[in-house]
Parts: C-alpha cells; structure tokens; sequence
C-alpha cells in the first residue's frame, strides 16, 4: 500500500477517500441489528488514533482532537463517527463478528478482556479492555495479520490513591 499522510487530513470527507483497510469502509449492518446495537453496544471517546499502514506509524487526524471521534462496539458492527459541527460522519462502519473472548490470559493486568471479531471485509479486530491501569483499545488487523490502526479509548477505571476520586479517566486530556 502506499504511503498515506494521514496526519493531515482535516475532515471526515477526507477519511473517506483514502485507501485503507478500515477507513471509508461504509457497510453499515441492517435496521434491526443497527437498533439492538445501539442500544447493547458501548460508546467510547478515542483519545489517540494510530495508523501503521504504511509501516510506519502516524498520528491520525492530528489537528482534530481524537474526543471528537466516538467508537461504538456493538455484538454485530463497529462504528467510528467524527463530529464536525453539530452532526457526526461515519469514517468506519463495518458488520463483524465475534470469533473469540479471552479473559486473563497471560499477564491479567495487561491483558484483561479480549474481543475477537472478523469484519464484513474477512479483517480481524481486537477490542482489549478490562485493563486498569491500561486504556481500552480497538485494534484494526490488515490482511497480512499487522496491527494496522490503532485507537485507544476514554477508560474509566476505580482507583484506590487517597485523594483522588473513586473514578479516573485515562489518559487525562
């Protein structure tokens, strides 16, 4: 694949042009799964978005601050929206489904819980939380098996440090 500047794109319109394996892929699943998913599926702010498709790593959007990109991880798609102005526009929208779970497995700290999906494109993704101190992750598999996007997630997770709130989020902004 060739080299992508990724760091300088500056809209959604943008992101939906490029040729990548996970971006501009609009495949939206049916009403009926669309509705379940959004009422089961989680919600989470990205707080840094990294592409390797190139085989090197960039920054993703790096004028746009990554909180105005929303994940939405539902039992039978993956959505990622990006808010401009007032509306939201999908720059990823796949059906996927779940082909495995592990539970700590290895180091449970790092590792917590891990999702395995296969998307609409016969790609593979990871969607590791569960974590602390870890963010969340969702990770995007090109078709040789390489991590190829990478976006780490708004986690909350209870702390026990006296003098700090019960919750924290992670990273801080």
């Amino acid at each position: 694949m060739l080299c992508m500047d990724l760091a300088h794109i500056s809209s959604a319109a943008e992101l939906l042009t490029i040729e990548h394996p996970h971006f501009g892929r609009i495949h939206p699943p049916g009403f009926l799964k669309t509705t379940i998913g959004t009422v089961t599926g989680t919600s989470q702010k990205a707080v840094a978005i990294a592409d390797y498709s190139s085989g090197i790593r960039q920054s993703v959007a790096f004028q746009i601050d990554p909180r105005k990109f929303m994940v939405t991880i539902a039992s039978s798609y993956v959505l990622v929206t990006l808010k401009e102005g007032a509306s939201r526009h999908p720059v990823i929208h796949k059906t996927w489904k779940m082909v495995g779970q592990r539970k700590g497995e290895g180091v449970k700290d790092f590792f917590g819980t891990v999702s395995t999906y296969i998307d609409s494109d016969g790609l593979r993704w990871e969607h590791r939380f569960e974590r602390p101190p870890h963010e969340d992750e969702l990770i995007g598999f090109g078709s040789t098996e390489e991590e190829v996007l990478i976006i780490t997630l708004e986690s909350f997770y209870p702390t026990t440090t006296p003098g700090i709130s019960r919750m924290v989020i992670s990273p801080s902004p």
